[in-house]
């Protein structure tokens, strides 16, 4: 089976976005964030379907995964998700300790993890929240210049795949349709 490229809805991202198959993905990772503020050509994400590793507090998220990522409907999205195939990018993610509040972020390229001196890469629970709501994306690019490329992750889709309040404000922001990756069967379902 090969992957292939849809166009989906934003306004029903519940019903497309979705586990799967069973994973030991802890509560505050599961559902749908939008990358509130990202400069990049890409909206969504979901951690469902990925091996969580308990003794590591750790995940690998393949960014052209089935259902893993949204891009916008436009070439420069186009342009992204075909850069991330091409490479093979992905995202490591490791928790300092089982409270999962704080994680450093690893981009792989080809296979070779992007070093911290080039792109130091943060996730923090927001310091208001500790359910997984809303995330502080934070990088550091070679060793002093923060802020490029930040954002806030928001829960748009919670575990239970009902929209939370941040949904509303997400379509305001968003094109109403997106490019994601979807085996084969999926997008003859479509």
């Amino acid at each position: 089976m090969t992957d292939s490229v849809v166009a989906q809805k934003f306004e029903n991202i519940a019903s497309w976005m979705t586990s799967t198959r069973p994973t030991k993905l802890p509560d505050v990772l599961k559902g749908v964030f939008f990358m509130d503020g990202n400069p990049l050509p890409d909206d969504c994400i979901t951690m469902y379907n990925l091996d969580w590793d308990e003794q590591t507090n750790c995940l690998t998220l393949p960014v052209t995964g089935p259902t893993q990522w949204t891009f916008h409907s436009n070439l420069l999205g186009w342009f992204l998700l075909l850069a991330a195939k091409i490479s093979h990018f992905r995202y490591k993610i490791e928790f300092e300790d089982d409270s999962l509040q704080q994680a450093q972020i690893t981009p792989i390229t080809f296979g070779i993890p992007v070093p911290r001196w080039i792109l130091d890469a943060t996730m923090c629970q927001h310091e208001n929240t500790n359910n997984g709501d809303l995330w502080d994306r934070k990088n550091v690019w070679f060793g002093g210049l923060p802020r490029v490329g930040e954002y806030v992750l928001r829960r748009i889709v919670d575990e239970n795949g009902q929209y939370t309040p941040a949904f509303q404000d997400m379509l305001k922001k968003v094109d109403p349709e997106c490019l994601v990756i979807a085996q084969d069967t999926e997008a003859r379902d479509s």
